[in-house]
């Protein structure tokens, strides 16, 4: 396997994980907003798995 051939393959993993990653806040936020006052959005849920992650990422990409 070529290294470019093995990096898509990580770029479809990453892809796919952070789908989950979406559709998990999104069900988690509506069942999180019934017991509270102020709605959670779902990107609220995502800001700590996603922080700085998209930083390093273009930096790798430079």
């Amino acid at each position: 396997m070529f290294p470019i051939e093995f990096m898509d393959l990580w770029d479809g993993y990453r892809w796919r994980q952070e789908q989950e990653e979406n559709r998990l806040a999104y069900f988690t936020a509506c069942q999180m907003s019934v017991h509270t006052k102020k709605p959670v959005a779902p990107k609220d849920l995502l800001k700590p798995l996603r922080g700085k992650g998209k930083q390093r990422r273009n930096k790798d990409d430079e």
